[in-house]
C-alpha cells in the first residue's frame, strides 16, 4: 500500500515534470523561430543599408562630376570673357568670387552703347527674364526657358529656373 501511494505520487510528479519539459521545449522552439525571424530581418536591414550606401556613393560621384563640369565650364567662360568676350550676366555657381564693386560695374555695363545684354542668350531676340539654377545666370527669355536643359552661358545642367521682373 505504501508502495502504491509512492508510485501514484511519483507518477503525478513525473506527469508534472513532463508537462514542464513540454512547455520548456515549446518555448525553446518559439525562441528559435523568433531568433531566425530576427536574423532574417537583420540581414534585410543590412542589405538595405548597403543599397543606400551605394546610392549615396553614386549620388556623391555624380554630384562631384557635375561640380567639376560646372567649374570647368565657368573657367572656360571666364577665360573667354577676360579675353575680349561679352559681359557676364550674373554671379556663377562655381565659387568664382569678385569684389562687390566689380559686380556692380558688370551689371551696369552696356555693350556698344546699346542694350544688347538684355537679349536672350539662346534666341538673341527675347528680353532676359529667366534665371537658371544652380548657376544663377540671367540668360533666357520666357519662351526659350521651356526648351533649354542647360544654361546657354556656362552649359551647366538646369535644375530649375526662376522668372524675374526687370525694369
Amino acid at each position: 500500500m505504501i508502495l502504491k501511494k509512492i508510485e501514484s505520487k511519483a507518477s503525478t510528479l513525473l506527469r508534472q515534470k513532463d508537462g514542464e519539459i513540454i512547455k520548456a521545449n515549446n518555448r525553446a522552439m518559439e525562441l528559435e523561430i523568433l531568433l531566425k525571424k530576427l536574423e532574417m530581418e537583420n540581414q534585410a536591414w543590412q542589405r538595405m543599408a548597403l543599397e543606400y550606401e551605394s546610392m549615396v556613393f553614386s549620388l556623391n560621384t555624380s554630384l562631384e562630376q557635375m561640380r567639376e563640369k560646372a567649374t570647368a565650364s565657368c573657367f572656360f567662360f571666364n577665360n573667354n570673357n577676360n579675353n575680349g568676350g561679352g559681359a557676364e550676366d550674373a554671379e556663377s555657381c562655381c565659387d568664382v568670387e569678385e569684389d562687390h564693386h566689380e559686380l556692380e560695374e558688370e551689371e551696369n555695363r552696356v555693350i556698344g552703347g546699346g542694350e544688347k545684354w538684355k537679349l536672350c542668350k539662346s534666341c538673341n531676340s527675347g528680353n532676359l527674364c529667366v534665371v537658371f539654377l544652380p548657376c544663377r545666370h540671367l540668360c533666357s527669355c520666357k519662351a526659350c526657358d521651356a526648351f533649354l536643359d542647360s544654361c546657354p552661358v556656362c552649359l551647366a545642367p538646369k535644375k530649375a529656373s526662376i522668372e524675374v521682373l526687370i525694369d
